[in-house]
């Protein structure tokens, strides 16, 4: 994953509990607490170790980490400066997920080594979304979860998500997505 991951998941750690959580998580990774470079790509696998460890270190189901982590991304990478092209690929909640692949490439510009997850977005009926979310990554669901609720909450609607684990009824993960009335 790219190094912009990796600083989201620092910049939640130390809102959460402090650089000196950082600083030690990092110590025991062993990885430099200054940060990663945004635009570089780490091992998958030291993202899964920081995200096992923050949740270790605050008392959390990895999922529930995930999750927090998934909302948070919405607005994180909008103040890292990625909110204009979020911006660019909807204006409202729906158009923003049913650009999601779009968006993705047009980021795999700046990130040649980008490996996205894939989203279909289908509209069930008046008011649901089924949102399939496929990826390489296991394990992700969560964040994916989260980042609904963020999306949501971006764009001033309410959701409530029921996911259905790949695997129960596809090779995939799906997220049915109800729209709440104002």
């Amino acid at each position: 994953m790219y190094g912009l991951v990796n600083e989201g998941i620092r910049e939640l750690v130390v809102s959460l509990a402090g650089a000196e959580m950082w600083a030690s998580m990092c110590e025991e990774v062993g990885v430099e607490p200054e940060g990663f470079e945004p635009l570089c790509p780490y091992h998958d696998s030291l993202t899964y170790n920081l995200v096992s460890l923050a949740a270790s270190k605050l008392n959390m189901s990895v999922d529930t980490l995930l999750k927090a982590y998934g909302t948070y991304w919405v607005t994180y990478t909008a103040e890292q400066g990625y909110g204009e092209i979020m911006n660019l690929f909807g204006s409202d909640f729906r158009t923003c997920l049913t650009n999601l692949n779009r968006m993705h490439a047009h980021m795999g510009a700046m990130m040649p080594a980008l490996h996205p997850p894939r989203f279909n977005v289908e509209a069930s009926s008046a008011g649901e979304l089924i949102v399939h979310y496929f990826s390489h990554r296991p394990g992700l669901a969560p964040m994916v979860e989260g980042l609904l609720e963020g999306l949501a909450e971006k764009f001033g609607e309410t959701i409530s998500i029921r996911h259905i684990p790949k695997g129960t009824r596809s090779d995939h993960d799906e997220f049915e997505v109800q729209l709440q009335a104002a």
